[in-house]
Parts: C-alpha cells; sequence; structure tokens
C-alpha cells in the first residue's frame, strides 16, 4: 500500500502495537486427487463482481441524532487512517457534533498515552482503530468509569467491557474477504492455484483474513497449493520484495501472490522484473491502496477487494448515533460494508474517491446515510 512516507508511517505504528517476529511457514499439500469445484468458485465471484448500489446497512435510526456530541478519534500515521477520519469528520459535520483527532506517536506507548490524552479530554466517545485491545485495557477500563463508550474498528475479537463495538472491518467481516478472494483465485486459475502468502502473523486482523482465504481455497480447491511467507513490520519495502523473489524462485509452480493489505507490495514490482519474475504470479489481496487500482487500471491482472474507507468513517459515527439514541446496534454491527471484487475487467466502473484514489463503493454514500439519520 506505502510508498515512502507512507511505509515509514505504518512501520512506526505497527511497531508500536505490535511486537513482530520473522519466520517463515509453508504447507507440503498432498494431492487428494478430488476435483477442484471452479463453477461454485466462480458462482461467490460473480456475486461480487459489479459496484454495490447501497450501504447494505438499512435500518434507519428510530429519531435523528442530538447535535452537540463530541468525539475524538485516535489517529494512527497512516494515509488509510487520516481518509478514513476526514471521512468522520465529513460526518460529524452532518451530524452537528464536534470532532477532534489525537495524533498517536510511535514510542512503545503511544497508544495508551494517546487514550489517556483523549480520556482526559471528556468526551462523548473515543475511537480507536487497529490497535489491539488488550494493549489498551486501563484505558478502557478508565473511560469506562468515566462513562466514556469507546468504539473500534479493524481489529480482531470480540468487544470487552467498555467497548461498544469492534465489528467495523471486524472478524465477520475480513472472513468474507478472504473467501471471497480466495474464490476469485480458484475460478481465475481453473482450480490450479499454487499460492504464496505473504503477511504479518502478529497482526491478528490480517490472520483472521489469511485463515479465511486458506480455508476457502481448501474447501473449494483440496489440491490447491498454499504456503504462508511471514514478514516483519520493518519488512516493508525493504525485505518483502526479496522475500517474494525468493520464495517464486524456489518454487517456480507458485502462480498467486496474495498479500494480506496493500502495501505489503511496496517495491515488489521492481524486484520481479529485476528477477525476470514479473510473469509468474498474480497478485491478490485486501484494502488495496490508491497504488495498487492504479495498476488495475493500467491492466494489471490482479484481484483485490474493495476496502470503502469513507464508508467506514461514516459507519463509525452511525454506530455511535444509534448508540446514543439508544437504539439496537446489533443490526448495525450485522451489516458488512459495501465492497466488490475488483479486477482489470471492473475497475473503471469501480466507485474510487476522486480526492484520495481509495475505493469508496457507493457513489451517493452520503445522502444514504442522511437518509438514515433522518437529516
Amino acid at each position: 500500500m506505502f510508498t515512502g512516507t507512507r511505509t515509514r508511517a505504518f512501520v512506526a505504528v505497527v511497531s508500536a502495537c505490535l511486537l513482530a517476529s520473522a519466520c517463515s511457514s509453508s504447507s507440503a499439500d498432498e494431492g487428494t486427487g478430488q476435483a477442484a469445484d471452479v463453477a461454485g468458485a466462480q458462482a461467490v465471484a460473480d456475486r461480487y463482481e459489479a459496484a454495490p448500489t447501497d450501504l447494505v446497512l438499512d435500518t434507519p435510526l428510530s429519531r435523528a441524532p442530538d447535535s452537540g456530541k463530541y468525539v475524538i478519534s485516535i489517529e494512527t500515521p497512516q494515509p488509510i487512517s487520516s481518509a478514513k477520519n476526514d471521512a468522520i469528520q465529513q460526518a460529524a459535520d452532518v451530524l452537528g457534533w464536534r470532532y477532534q483527532r489525537i495524533l498517536m506517536g510511535t514510542d512503545a506507548e503511544a497508544a495508551p498515552k494517546a487514550v489517556d490524552q483523549a480520556i482526559a479530554l471528556r468526551p462523548d466517545a473515543i475511537h480507536v482503530s487497529g490497535t489491539p485491545l488488550t494493549m489498551l485495557s486501563k484505558q478502557i477500563e478508565s473511560a469506562r468509569a468515566a462513562g466514556i463508550p469507546v468504539i473500534a474498528d479493524s481489529i480482531a475479537g470480540p468487544p470487552v467491557p467498555g467497548v461498544i463495538s469492534t465489528a467495523l472491518d471486524g472478524d465477520a467481516q475480513v472472513q468474507e474477504w478472504g473467501k471471497m478472494v480466495a474464490s476469485q483465485v480458484i475460478a481465475d486459475s481453473d482450480g490450479d492455484a499454487n499460492v504464496a502468502i505473504f503477511s504479518i502473523t502478529d497482526y491478528s486482523i490480517l490472520n483472521v483474513f489469511t485463515d479465511a482465504f486458506t480455508a476457502q481455497l481448501k474447501e473449494q480447491c483440496p489440491d490447491c497449493k498454499v504456503q504462508l511467507v511471514n514478514q516483519q513490520v520493518t519488512d516493508l519495502g525493504t525485505k518483502t520484495p526479496q522475500s517474494v523473489v525468493s520464495t517464486l524462485q524456489r518454487d517456480p509452480t507458485i502462480n498467486y501472490a496474495l498479500f494480506s493489505f496493500g502495501d505489503l507490495v511496496l517495491g515488489v514490482d521492481a524486484a520481479l522484473r529485476g528477477a525476470s519474475l514479473q510473469d509468474q504470479v498474480t497478485f491478490a489481496g485486501q484494502t488495496p491502496t490508491p497504488d495498487n487500482l492504479q495498476s488495475l487500471k493500467d491492466g494489471d491482472n490482479s484481484v483485490w477487494v474493495g476496502f470503502p474507507v469513507q464508508i467506514l468513517g461514516w459507519r463509525v459515527l452511525d454506530t455511535l448515533a444509534r448508540h446514543f439514541n439508544g437504539d439496537d446496534i446489533a443490526v448495525a454491527d450485522a451489516a458488512f460494508l459495501p465492497t466488490q471484487l475488483l479486477n482489470a475487467d471492473n475497475i473503471d466502473s469501480a466507485v474510487l474517491d476522486e480526492a484520495t484514489g481509495y475505493y469508496a463503493g457507493v457513489a451517493d454514500y452520503q445522502q444514504q446515510f442522511e437518509t438514515l439519520w433522518q437529516k
């Protein structure tokens, strides 16, 4: 996903949250002789070919939310985090809420310190993203004692007391994305996929994606092969490109490289060209960056799951509005984000955000939220 400053920012924030370790694991799959369910895989992929037209979430609030709420986001130093929080600001303006961001530092205690700072400001709610809740146990309890609800997105696991929701970009959603990409890989390869997965296993939400991908791959294509090549956080744009090259050189039958997030691709294209391996594999993955999407527009044959950054931001405030209204947030938790499988054939019809280049998904999402919010 990242280039230059973006990679350094991602490395800094994830390093602050995780203890990364380097290792590589693989599975030597024995043939079963079972035929791949290519037709079934294609049917799954076909369901996600067209651009979404609605938010998926269609239950309106019981009443228009009260104005004047004060929400703070802990912003990690990543472009995608900034883009999401820009969207939250837009949603807050619609609701008449005050919105503030606290930029998270890069040291090991950056996340707890940022949340402590937010609690001291006595907001009506605190929003965190990506940081494992186990790192924030003390802060979540302090917020709970102060009557400040916390909402979290892009983390694995269920909510804990004091956290009202972890559903957005959470386990169920990410599992669905893993299944979608696996089905597309099986269909595109006609049931003859040999996949190398590149991920950071210490980042638990990424494991949700890669585990779901692997399970779907083996269910629909028992003889398809898959191996996991773990990366360190600091490998992005540095060691990961050579890791991909080395993996492909060891096994020339690998025909897919799956990336658990788009920024892992940084520098890989150039490394493959330098090793004359650019035609060996097709890329696939989740959370594509603008650069990944531009590659599709340029004719790359990769497949990515659309990650609607702006809609995710608006959904954060939608969940909080339901909570403040006393509405049941279970209907929101159960509603996935609108998405699709993006490839060279449909990228030109996909809705991208003009300002950032990220996948937006639904062109009139703002108006649809305003309808749900009775604004």
